[in-house]
């Protein structure tokens, strides 16, 4: 058996800083590509651990990636298989280690060879796709069900994003959707074989079936929950991210109205904004931004990384959802309750991005609003019927979400058991496949 000499201590913090600095100096272009291309020959050579499964997200520690993990070891699965982490952020590793968590910093000596080591490679973003073994088994949780074009279907991306795309579809064994519909819309944003894209749900939305976490909520925020009668959610999606702005970018400008705050106030209703990881530093910045009252909190992602917590944890305790186009509400669906929608800016949107799934008025089953006045009227609605638009949030939840249960994470394993040569537990990949 090959051994790795204990060459990086993840313990000294020089070791480490020196070895982000190389990464670092990498950057991209040709220096790259040889590095992965030596790599990629190292890794062949190295044999593989059969029993090692290797987990990776965006952020760290979050997601179907969480979410699929953390399933694993609730059915003593880390007495089977030794499974690790790799994490960015040092902050994240030694929260991870200190709470039992085999992790490791993905630029160090240990994280590397952890990739070299793995038999399975278990990502949300097809993290090591181009390092990636023939004996190796890349599973791509992805991060979302679409409604927004991206891939080959976004007339802005990049050749060098369609090219990382491009190296991720040909490494990637397994690609998870929710329905045929989903699929179809994967299949056409990567132009992936649909045979490696199985349906079976999103890990991350087991959550949404066991007993809601209103102690870790009230934790994450800081606030006596009970003080409240209503909690609202507001997440919109992003516009301020990977080096381009897609729509509006003062799509927030509602959080200043005096009169939206005094409806808060006076009906004590606590609205919970959740940004984008992307655009949270832009606006978080902002000192006008900050300026609210008390019944307006952010719940930042550094918060809920830091207590290992994801927003599908505590998702279920929030009475209405609020977004434009975020696709969490295709989650939120499986709680049948309402959601309003503030589309601010949708054909500009739609011009700049784009939508895989049209018409939007379709898809997005609820109330549409643009001023202040429609969605304090509209929230005023929703909390006093819960039923409104129940017929329309069924008729996509069925076409969303084939899966209506909390059992996602078991079939995806199912499905990695049955592609690499274990069993297949009630025909699995035939039964998840259309």
């Amino acid at each position: 058996m090959v051994q790795m000499p204990d060459l990086l201590n993840p313990f000294n913090s020089i070791q480490v800083q020196k070895a982000y600095e190389v990464w670092s100096l990498l950057g991209k272009g040709l220096l790259k590509e040889i590095l992965n291309t030596g790599l990629k020959i190292l890794n062949r050579m190295i044999p593989k651990k059969n029993n090692q499964i290797l987990f990776a997200s965006i952020p760290d520690y979050s997601d179907n990636a969480k979410a699929l993990y953390e399933y694993l070891v609730a059915n003593q699965m880390h007495r089977q298989y030794d499974i690790v982490w790799l994490v960015d952020d040092p902050g994240i590793w030694k929260i991870l280690t200190q709470n039992g968590v085999a992790a490791h910093l993905e630029k160090s000596l240990h994280g590397l060879y952890a990739i070299f080591r793995s038999r399975y490679i278990i990502t949300t973003h097809n993290h090591y796709c181009r390092l990636k073994a023939g004996n190796q088994f890349l599973v791509n949780l992805w991060h979302g069900a679409p409604l927004k074009a991206m891939g080959y279907a976004d007339c802005l991306e990049t050749e060098e994003a369609l090219n990382d795309i491009r190296k991720g579809v040909e490494a990637e064994d397994i690609l998870i959707a929710t329905s045929g519909i989903t699929k179809n819309a994967l299949v056409t944003s990567f132009l992936i074989d649909p045979r490696k894209v199985v349906v079976t749900g999103q890990p991350r939305n087991d959550y949404l079936f066991t007993a809601h976490k209103g102690h870790i909520l009230a934790g994450l925020l800081e606030r006596d929950l009970s003080r409240y009668n209503a909690l609202l959610l507001y997440m919109p999606t992003f516009r301020v991210g990977y080096g381009r702005v897609e729509g509006t970018v003062e799509h927030l400008d509602l959080l200043k109205s005096e009169r939206f705050n005094r409806f808060l106030s006076d009906n004590s209703i606590l609205f919970v904004l959740k940004l984008h990881p992307y655009e949270e530093r832009y606006w978080l910045s902002r000192d006008d931004f900050r300026k609210n009252n008390g019944n307006i909190v952010v719940l930042e992602s550094e918060r809920l990384t830091a207590n290992l917590v994801s927003i599908y944890e505590v998702l279920g305790n929030f009475d209405i959802l609020i977004t434009d186009y975020s696709s969490i509400y295709f989650d939120y669906l499986l709680l049948n309750r309402p959601i309003i929608f503030i589309p601010l800016d949708l054909e500009e949107y739609a011009q700049t991005r784009g939508f895989l799934l049209e018409p939007y008025d379709f898809w997005a089953p609820g109330p549409k609003v643009t001023t202040v006045d429609a969605l304090i009227d509209e929230i005023r609605k929703c909390l006093a019927d819960p039923a409104c638009y129940e017929e329309e949030r069924v008729v996509v939840n069925n076409l969303i979400n084939r899966f209506q249960d909390g059992n996602s994470s078991r079939r995806v394993w199912e499905e990695v058991l049955c592609k690499t040569g274990g069993p297949c537990a009630g025909g699995a990949s035939n039964n998840h496949s259309q």
